[in-house]
């Protein structure tokens, strides 16, 4: 737990920061391009993606090397995290690759999360990341990148080789294998950031209880 302090972060529209919010913008830029069918859209999906993945560790790196940290960057981060990430997974969930109930478990644990922020920002308090937090972002960036990965796999097939299962179907029992590791990685990748999700807002919740019984720490 921080104390809120910006008086030696100058401004707040910091580069690192400026990277934050780029997470945002590529958002909903993900959604217009996923649910085209052209090849070149899918893999423009998945490199926004990469880029909203790559850019969660620069601004990190950036605020760190050159002194921009802030307690606005602090809140900002989670928030562009929690923006792109959900707008992945519902579009997972629209187009039948992710079940409906892992995205509700996974979003009342960001919203909780955020509440419990907004009460600790209320007494100038930042809940810094955590470890399990860490983790678990980690766990959900995994899923999302093999699930991407497999849906441009899928339109570079159906591009140049005609249909997925036709393909599939020509290579015998390789192709067979590799259905079946298609179709059941991603729910058990899934289901992993899931209790991940599940296990860090537990861990959320418990470190920083005071917060909600408002046994505050004394500020120094």
């Amino acid at each position: 737990m921080e104390k809120s302090n910006e008086s030696n972060v100058g401004s707040r529209w910091n580069a690192a920061n400026l990277v934050t919010l780029s997470r945002i913008v590529v958002a909903p830029l993900f959604l217009i391009f996923i649910f085209r069918d052209e090849l070149w859209a899918k893999w423009t999906a998945g490199l926004l993606f990469a880029w909203g993945a790559v850019s969660d560790y620069i601004d990190g790196y950036l605020a760190r090397k050159y002194n921009m940290s802030s307690n606005f960057g602090a809140l900002l981060d989670p928030l562009a995290d929690k923006i792109l990430l959900l707008t992945v997974f519902v579009s997972f969930v629209q187009i039948d690759l992710v079940p409906v109930w892992m995205v509700v478990v996974i979003a009342a644990r960001e919203f909780l999360i955020t509440g419990l922020r907004q009460i600790a920002q209320t007494h100038n308090l930042v809940i810094a990341a955590s470890r399990a937090g860490k983790h678990k972002t980690i766990s959900q960036i995994v899923a999302i990148s093999f699930i991407l990965a497999i849906i441009c796999a899928q339109a570079t097939v159906e591009a140049y080789q005609g249909r997925w299962d036709v393909f599939i179907a020509r290579m015998g029992s390789m192709g067979e294998w590799i259905n079946n590791f298609v179709w059941y990685a991603p729910y058990w990748l899934m289901f992993y950031a899931t209790v991940m999700s599940t296990v860090s807002g537990i861990d959320y919740f418990f470190k920083n209880r005071f917060v909600l019984t408002g046994e505050y720490p004394e500020k120094r």
